[in-house]
C-alpha cells in the first residue's frame, strides 16, 4: 500500500525487542506510565506503541531492513542488549541504519536513548540495555529499578556468591540474572517474573533509569 493513502493516524509506531523478557519488562513499564500498548487484533492507533518480540538478536538484526520499510512505519524503536561490547553491538546498528539511507547517525550512542530523524523515513530510536553507556543487558537495567537500601539486594548478592563457590552452573555472564531473580524469589509474592514484579512494584517503575527510558520512549513516539 502506498503510504500516501495511510492515514497518519493509521501509521504505525512499532519497538523491536530481542526477547519475551524486554517484551513483558516494556509492557509493564510503558504500562505504569500510562503509555498505551497495541494489543493484539488490535486497530493500529498513533497514541499506542506496538512491542513486538523479535525471538532472539539475530533475527531482530536480520530482519530489520525489512522493518525499516514498511510503508505503514512512522517510528522504530530497537532495544537491544549492549552484552560484553557496547560499541561492537552499535556498529553492528550503525551498519544496517547506512546501508538503509540513513545518513545522521552518531558515532557513539546518546546516554539518554538515541533518536535519529531521516526526513522521508521513519524516525529511529535505538536503546542499548542496560544504559546506552556500559555492556550489560535487561537483567541488569532491571537492577537499577530495585528499591535502594534494599537490604535483601545485598543478601541475595551474598548467598548467590557462596553458591558459586561450591557449584558454579551458569556462566559468568547470567550472574546478574542469577542474583535478580534469587531476589524476586524473596519477595512478598515469590517467583514473579520481572515484569509482573514492576506492575507489583517490587522494582520500581519510577527509578531514574526508569524515568530515563520512558523519556526517550515519549519522545521517539511524539507521546
Amino acid at each position: 500500500m502506498n503510504e500516501a493513502f495511510i492515514k497518519e493516524d493509521k501509521l504505525r509506531s512499532r519497538l523491536l525487542v530481542e526477547g519475551s523478557d524486554d517484551y513483558h519488562v516494556c509492557y509493564h513499564l510503558l504500562t505504569c506510565h500510562g503509555i498505551k500498548v497495541l494489543e493484539r487484533d488490535q486497530i493500529v492507533d498513533k497514541q499506542k506503541v506496538e512491542i513486538i518480540n523479535k525471538q532472539g538478536i539475530d533475527n531482530l538484526l536480520g530482519t530489520l531492513v525489512k522493518e525499516l520499510k514498511g510503508s505503514d512505519l512512522k517510528h522504530l524503536g530497537i532495544l537491544v542488549d549492549a552484552d560484553e561490547d557496547l560499541i561492537d553491538r552499535w556498529r553492528s546498528l550503525q551498519n544496517i541504519l547506512v546501508n538503509s539511507g540513513y545518513t545522521t547517525i552518531p558515532t557513539t550512542p546518546d546516554p539518554n536513548g538515541t533518536i535519529i530523524e531521516g526526513n522521508d523515513k521513519p524516525a529511529v530510536g535505538i536503546w542499548l540495555m542496560p544504559d546506552n553507556q556500559i555492556p550489560g543487558m535487561l537483567e541488569h537495567f532491571c537492577s537499577f529499578l530495585v528499591p535502594a537500601n534494599d537490604i535483601l539486594w545485598t543478601t541475595a548478592g551474598t548467598s548467590l556468591q557462596q553458591a558459586i563457590l561450591q557449584d558454579r552452573r551458569f556462566i559468568e555472564q547470567h550472574t546478574i540474572k542469577a542474583h535478580l531473580h534469587t531476589w524476586l524469589a524473596w519477595q512478598e509474592e515469590p517467583g514473579k517474573p520481572i515484569g509482573q514484579a514492576i506492575t507489583k512494584r517490587f522494582l520500581d517503575p519510577k527509578a531514574p533509569h526508569a524515568q530515563q527510558f520512558i523519556q526517550w520512549i515519549r519522545l521517539l513516539f511524539e507521546i
